[in-house]
């Protein structure tokens, strides 16, 4: 799975021109079954995240035929696109911790 997450950064930065997409990280890549790997993603910025996740499946085919081309399987999953609200939460949860340190 990490060299699929290594792949898709990669991707994201070197062929895609959406602004939509700058700055987007991929925090996990998981693979509930044979036939699907989710893509978490998250931008720190506030924005409608269904808007980037729609602009991913739009270019979801170009980087499903890079992965196929970059990756030794014979048979690439299907790319399915996520947003990590987990992963905007916990940093929420720093955030306050910061401001607890700092009252200190």
């Amino acid at each position: 799975m990490t060299d699929i997450q290594r792949l898709l950064s990669t991707l994201l930065l070197r062929d895609v021109a959406d602004p939509r997409l700058f700055n987007i990280s991929i925090t996990r890549v998981e693979s509930p079954g044979r036939q699907m790997v989710d893509v978490w993603v998250f931008r720190g910025q506030e924005e409608d995240h269904k808007s980037v996740i729609k602009a991913l499946e739009r270019i979801t085919p170009h980087f499903e035929h890079e992965l196929r081309r970059a990756l030794p399987k014979r048979r690439m999953p299907k790319l399915r696109f996520k947003w990590d609200s987990a992963f905007e939460k916990s940093g929420d949860v720093l955030m306050m911790l910061k401001k607890l340190e700092a009252s200190d």
